[in-house]
């Protein structure tokens, strides 16, 4: 088909989707290959925030990684457990992939690629995102087009990959291993090798190599005509060794690159600088289809049985993007939209557009603009909306960014509109980044939210850091401070550190909806459902009641609990097999009274519009979680390779968590198992006890096996099937004794574009 029929029938399909109806963010927003000069990054986003816990596997070469995180804007009995795909965007560089969720279990990410790679594995700098790091593959083909100024040719030898470095070796140890063999490859002419290998150095934890590393890889780059490049690394020598021999030479080169390039500015002035040439029109992407079913089956105490069908639905996905690289041009167009067909009496059908955009990216003006439906993470917007954002360049260390849209949501009788700006600053200080926003938002003409803040991140080979800010200006009050941090020493020892204050939900003048002064019939015959029917209502009503926006942001406060978190956690590699990983976690709820109330209907709603329909059980276990008072949770992790058969992934994960009114025990064991080429077997079993205390006490033991299987049909079609059974026995002390059966299962395919 040629090119130009499929833009068409995108566009076709764009149109067709106007009209659909929105629903809550799934947790798998987008993926993006940015290229450098010898890696590859990938970055994984997501349409919340996330923390990084850990990835496995840590020091070997695969094909398959598994990514553990948490989610802390979404609470855990809400994540969504159906499937979620986003395929690798066209690239020559790095083997394909496909990025899924959940792998084994729900707050895990796994990362298919088509053969196996080296890698390494970081939070980004945005809190929202995953970046996977790939030294470049010199076997396969490069679009990169780099533009230098003449010099005289230099026949190179070939550029392999990178030393394997032994298991246990330290990081000074591999640091001197690499500038040997660095000074060889200059000692040889073959100066972009040795960029190569000091900038794996340089991306080490600080080593006795580093600053030999820092002077000659300036020196590299100015050998093959690199002079900005050559420029920024002595720069950064001079930053980081400002004393010593070593300052004084580069002191020289610097000065001596500085004055050519005075020489050179007015030739600059006549001649614009040459573009690479790039003409690349792509297409990717994919379409799947699962069917889910559910069923319940419960028995009393009394003796009667009920069963009732829980769930029956097909939901369709599709997923496309498509890119048109013309020099400095690099714009897209970009699709992602899944309808659910509900089989169950008195079910409707959904249709859910994610996301239907168009964006423009001019890389030597540096502005981009994106029209359309859209994720929006950051800034302070709350998630998808409709709308437009923009962002310019003012110099490569400051970028502006300006958004303005309405809020994506659904089943409301309301809709939110904000505008928003920010400024992107960085890198400054070498390895600091951060931003300031301002942001805007009304119902009709309330304001229903105004806030200011800001984000700083820090990132410096096995170490970084990212903290932000949100404090409403409106209500006077801090919605968000967090603090998230993760180390990884010369040893292999992975640290982990979380801060967390939070409003939940965040502060909005639409919480007062929640309140239950709405409920007093004698004043509403109906609950209001947007603030202007509040306020026409409750203008009349007598003192103290009457309503005003004043009254209305007193009830949007009442709803909000405070919740504060601390977390510290451990990773280590221990033999080649087994990686051990454990936190502490400790946390509490306060709050007006109530407001654990407003809590549990969100959670609900976020639950619902990502199809998850919560059990009374659940629904009883998700308010517990909310009740005022300390928590504490421990959490030991054991994640193994080729443990019971060969090319095998295993994870143990136990935990105690000691809450105000429950006190949980979990077990969870899963394998993932590849018996033959094309298959994959998924198996896992959860094992729960939970101690309920209060006004009716009781015990639950919980047993929930699954199995997953999936066959790749061709290169880009894959079929798969799963079964679970959840078994629920429950000992109320008023009650008695009750079990309750729940079988789940879906089968379903993907066709990758």
């Amino acid at each position: 088909m040629k090119l130009s029929k499929k833009i068409y029938l995108i566009l076709l399909f764009v149109c067709s989707l106007v009209p659909s109806l929105a629903y809550a963010d799934r947790i798998l927003d987008k993926v993006e290959v940015i290229q450098a000069k010898t890696e590859t990054e990938i970055h994984i986003e997501f349409a919340t925030q996330v923390r990084y816990v850990r990835h496995s596997p840590s020091n070997k070469q695969t094909s398959r990684v598994q990514i553990f995180l948490e989610f802390p804007q979404v609470p855990r009995g809400s994540l969504s457990s159906q499937r979620e795909f986003r395929n690798s965007p066209s690239v020559g560089q790095i083997p394909s992939f496909t990025v899924n969720y959940p792998e084994q279990q729900v707050g895990s990410v796994g990362i298919r690629f088509k053969k196996p790679i080296k890698f390494t594995i970081s939070p980004d700098n945005s809190g929202r995102g995953i970046v996977i790091r790939v030294p470049l593959d010199k076997s396969l083909p490069t679009d990169i087009v780099t533009v230098t100024q003449a010099q005289p040719a230099i026949e190179h030898g070939p550029q392999g990959e990178l030393p394997v470095r032994a298991v246990g070796m330290s990081d000074s140890d591999y640091a001197s291993q690499l500038l040997s063999q660095a000074k060889s490859a200059r000692g040889a002419g073959d100066y972009p090798r040795a960029v190569e290998l000091l900038n794996a150095i340089l991306n080490l934890p600080a080593n006795p190599s580093s600053q030999d590393a820092q002077e000659l890889i300036g020196n590299s780059r100015e050998k093959m005509g690199e002079s900005d490049k050559a420029k920024a690394e002595y720069e950064t020598y001079l930053k980081l060794y400002p004393k010593g021999e070593g300052a004084t030479r580069v002191s020289k080169r610097l000065a001596a690159i500085s004055g050519s390039a005075q020489v050179a500015s007015t030739d600059k002035a006549k001649t614009k600088k040459p573009i690479g040439e790039i003409h690349e029109n792509t297409i990717s992407g994919s379409w799947d289809q699962y069917y889910y079913d559910g069923h319940t089956h419960s028995y009393n105490n009394d003796g009667k049985r009920s069963t009732s069908h829980d769930l029956s639905q097909l939901e369709t996905a599709i997923d496309l993007t498509a890119r048109f690289r013309q020099n400095e041009w690099d714009n897209k167009i970009v699709i992602r939209d899944r309808f659910r067909s509900n089989f169950l009496p008195n079910q409707v059908d959904r249709n859910r557009l994610q996301a239907a955009y168009v964006e423009i990216n001019n890389k030597e003006a540096d502005y981009s603009a994106r029209l359309g439906r859209q994720n929006g993470n950051s800034g302070g917007i709350l998630g998808r909306f409709d709308g437009a954002w923009f962002r310019y360049g003012l110099s490569p260390q400051y970028r502006l960014n300006f958004a303005l849209g309405t809020l994506d949501e659904y089943k409301v009788d309301y809709r939110r509109h904000f505008y928003g700006i920010n400024l992107d600053v960085g890198p400054f200080l070498t390895n600091w980044k951060g931003n300031a926003f301002y942001i805007n938002q009304r119902v009709g003409d309330i304001k229903d939210r105004e806030a200011v803040g800001g984000e700083l991140s820090y990132s410096n080979g096995g170490r970084s850091v990212y903290s932000l800010v949100d404090y409403d200006t409106m209500f006077s009050k801090v919605n968000t401070v967090m603090v998230q941090g993760n180390w990884l020493t010369e040893s292999g020892i992975n640290y982990n550190i979380l801060l967390d204050h939070r409003k939940s939900p965040i502060l909005t003048m639409i919480n007062s909806l929640s309140d239950p002064a709405f409920q007093n019939t004698t004043y509403f015959s109906k609950i209001p459902t947007n603030l202007r029917q509040a306020l026409l209502i409750g203008r009349n009503i007598p003192a103290p009641l009457t309503v005003t926006e004043d009254k209305l942001r007193q009830y949007a406060y009442n709803q909000a609990l405070d919740t504060n978190l601390a977390l510290f956690g451990v990773t280590k590699q221990f033999t080649q097999r087994w990686q051990l990983g454990g936190d502490v976690q400790w946390s509490r709820v306060s709050g007006q009274a109530g407001a654990s109330d407003g809590a549990l209907a969100l959670a609900e709603k976020v639950a619902a519009d990502n199809g998850t329909v919560l059990t009374a059980l659940e629904r009883q276990n998700l308010k517990n979680s909310f009740q005022a008072g300390n928590t504490y949770n421990y959490h030991v992790q054991a994640v193994g390779s080729d443990t019971l058969f060969k090319d095998d992934t295993s994870v143990i994960s136990l935990s105690y968590n000691d809450g105000p009114t429950t006190d949980t025990q979990s077990v969870v064991l899963t394998n993932v198992m590849v018996p033959r080429e094309k298959w994959r077997l998924d198996s896992s079993i959860k094992l729960l006890r939970v101690d309920v205390n209060g006004t009716s006490p009781e015990l639950q033991y919980i047993v929930a096996p699954s199995v997953r299987g999936s066959y790749r049909l061709r290169e880009k079609a894959t079929i798969e099937a799963e079964v679970g059974l959840e078994v629920t026995n429950v000992n109320n002390q008023i009650d008695g004794h009750s079990r309750t059966f729940r079988d789940f299962s879906y089968i379903g395919y993907r066709l990758d574009i």
